[in-house]
């Protein structure tokens, strides 16, 4: 009601409202990726270039996605097809890719082009279908993006790819600055080349230097973020810049490409700056140096009822007097915060020194009252005082009827078949992935029994899992679906399961949800990649065969994500398993048991089924068999309010 009231003020007195504001459009790969703070500790830099802008003027739509390369990212219709319908006339366009672009299983090699090789030479194709080669498909599909983009109206700008921290000495090698020049492999005369090299001065596997190319040809401008990056990463060194900015691959070792909060928001600074400098957009850009929160604001969004969400902001400042001192944090009454992430209380304390500041501030938000929440967490340090909005849209939950789907996965013959419970549907799907067998072990801990699933060919064959994969491959997934009957919609309120890694301890895995055959909505609601999964496999006595131990237990996920089914759609819940390891490896596996998908389904629109007047007569709304049902007494009449039965 108060949008519409809003609404209605811009349209009686002449008010500019929210479509006149510029929107920049940025696509790209998990680099620049928008991820939920409740799932990893990842964060792409283009997650905090709004805050950068005048918000009044300019808006930020990221649509980063992880694991793409140019070309995947252009035929699916998930994500160019749905970037160009949200593009209007006026708008901008930031490109940033290389990354996958440059392959995982041949190094700078146009993927489908070693696929035919593969085929014509009995080799197994592979799953993996990115990779580009810079001097051919890197640059077409570049200028794809660029052409499609001029034709809406839009302004397209090449941005550099952030380098990744591979530090050599005081340098940052040549691979982390997108060159595949000292290993790469390339197919000529119908035979394969692996492990070539060339000179350093010779650029011809440079990424950089083809879309500077593409920028030069097509006439757009170029932001070299990767020259940005590489002097940011070099003024720290490589310890505090590994510690400060990027995230934990494991317990002892740093992911060299993916960014932490910190790092993200250092990266989207260096962005804007090279913007302003550019004379892009550069009138509504401002780089503070006082104390500032990016975000500026936190939006919930929607969110039910005792249920807690988890955000975040970093607290930054530059140049602040006196060098040394303190801000004071204090939240309003649905919010708690930390600096930790163990401590939360309405207050707390940032201290800084050397007249800079950079604190994650932590933000638990949990209501109980139904309709909007307005609350703010407010950061003052003498004179210095900011305020960030934190909103959120309450639903209640108190009414529905109840639904569930459990998937225990015990048997390889039938891994898709769910338990149902309440008028919802199920369906269960692999891609490039196989159920190979149902293990069964016992041991001191007792049965466990567990169907095993590996990466496998479009002929539903084992195949190896590739070497040196960073990142999820969006065409190899595990996928459990619920669908919700046409006349209601269904309110999420868990997702659980047992998940785990078989005779591997580096096997990582997305877990992601999307809306339909083309996944759109989706969003990682866990990322098991700074840990490895535990490995359940048993320890055999070598001597005797017993089963003496097993590894560590499966890992129990509770998973609390905000999610609502409309009528009549589908939702996908898809793991999404990468074995990150230097070599090939077979006989690894990944393992799910006992999943369930949990919820409310309620008629569309409203906030529960509750009791209603009709004719003075007490009524009341009631779900059977999937249809919404009004009881008057003993009679049943349909929701047009014909008698039946």
């Amino acid at each position: 009601m108060k949008k519409f009231f809003s609404l209605l003020l811009a349209v009686l007195f002449g008010f500019s409202i929210a479509h006149s504001t510029i929107k920049v459009h940025t696509i790209g790969d998990s680099t620049m990726e928008d991820y939920n703070p409740s799932a990893t500790d990842k964060r792409g830099w283009a997650t905090f270039l709004g805050a950068f802008f005048d918000a009044s003027q300019v808006t930020v739509n990221n649509r980063g996605k992880s694991g793409k390369d140019t070309r995947t990212y252009y035929d699916d219709n998930a994500y160019w097809a749905s970037v160009k319908s949200q593009m209007s006339a006026g708008d901008y366009l930031i490109i940033q890719f290389a990354h996958n672009d440059e392959g995982t299983v041949t190094y700078g090699m146009d993927n489908l082009e070693y696929a035919a090789y593969c085929q014509a030479h009995g080799k197994t194709v592979p799953s993996d279908n990115r990779g580009t080669n810079p001097q051919t498909t890197y640059r077409e599909y570049l200028r794809l993006f660029i052409d499609e983009a001029r034709a809406l109206g839009v302004n397209p700008i090449l941005v550099g790819p952030i380098c990744r921290a591979y530090f050599q000495g005081n340098k940052i090698k040549r691979s982390g600055q997108h060159d595949l020049g000292d290993k790469f492999s390339k197919i000529e005369d119908g035979v394969l080349y692996e492990n070539q090299s060339l000179p350093a001065g010779d650029s011809t596997m440079s990424y950089v230097k083809a879309m500077k190319v593409v920028a030069t040809e097509k006439n757009v401008p170029f932001v070299d973020l990767t020259k940005a990056t590489m002097e940011l990463y070099l003024s720290y060194g490589e310890t505090q810049c590994l510690n400060m900015m990027f995230v934990n691959k494991d317990a002892t070792t740093k992911d060299a490409t993916h960014t932490n909060a910190l790092g993200a928001n250092l990266i989207a600074r260096e962005a804007a700056m090279l913007l302003k400098e550019s004379g892009i957009l550069a009138e509504y850009i401002s780089i503070p140096t006082d104390i500032s929160a990016n975000p500026t604001s936190i939006e919930i969004g929607e969110t039910y009822s005792g249920v807690t969400q988890n955000r975040e902001f970093l607290l930054t400042g530059y140049g602040l007097e006196p060098e040394e001192g303190s801000v004071a944090l204090s939240a309003t009454a649905n919010l708690q915060i930390s600096l930790d992430q163990s401590t939360y209380a309405s207050t707390a304390n940032a201290t800084y020194s050397g007249g800079s500041l950079l604190q994650k501030v932590y933000v638990r938000a949990n209501y109980t009252n139904a309709g909007e929440q307005l609350d703010t967490v407010y950061a003052v340090s003498g004179a210095h005082a900011i305020a960030i909005p934190v909103s959120a849209e309450v639903v209640s939950l108190d009414g529905g009827s109840a639904v569930s789907a459990v998937w225990t996965v015990a048997d390889k013959t039938k891994p898709g078949e769910a338990v149902v419970e309440g008028p919802i549907s199920t369906a269960f799907a692999l891609s490039n992935m196989l159920a190979v067998d149902t293990k069964s072990d016992a041991g001191p801990t007792g049965n466990l029994t567990v169907v095993r699933f590996h990466n496998s060919n479009a002929n539903n064959e084992k195949v190896n899992w590739p070497a040196n994969e960073i990142d999820e491959v969006a065409t190899r997934y595990i996928d459990f679906a619920v669908s919700a009957p046409s006349t209601m919609e269904v309110r999420l309120t868990g997702i659980s399961m047992e998940i785990g890694a078989y005779s591997t301890g580096t096997m990582k895995c997305h877990i992601s949800t999307g809306m339909g055959d083309d996944f759109e909505e989706e969003q990682i609601i866990y990322e098991a990649s700074a840990v490895a999964l535990p490995n359940i496999a048993p320890t055999i006595d070598k001597n005797t065969k017993e089963i003496t131990a097993y590894g560590a237990a499966m890992r129990e996920l509770d998973l609390k994500p905000m999610l609502t089914i409309p009528a009549g759609k589908t939702l996908h819940l898809r793991i999404l398993p990468w074995h990150e390891s230097t070599k090939e490896g077979s006989g690894k596996y990944v393992c799910i048991r006992n999943l369930k998908i949990e919820g409310q389904a309620f008629e569309p629109g409203t906030q529960g089924i509750e009791d209603v007047q009709r004719d003075k007569v007490q009524c009341t709304k009631v779900i059977q068999d999937g249809q919404l049902l009004i009881k008057k007494g003993d009679v049943f009449y349909n929701a047009q309010g014909a008698r039946l039965f």
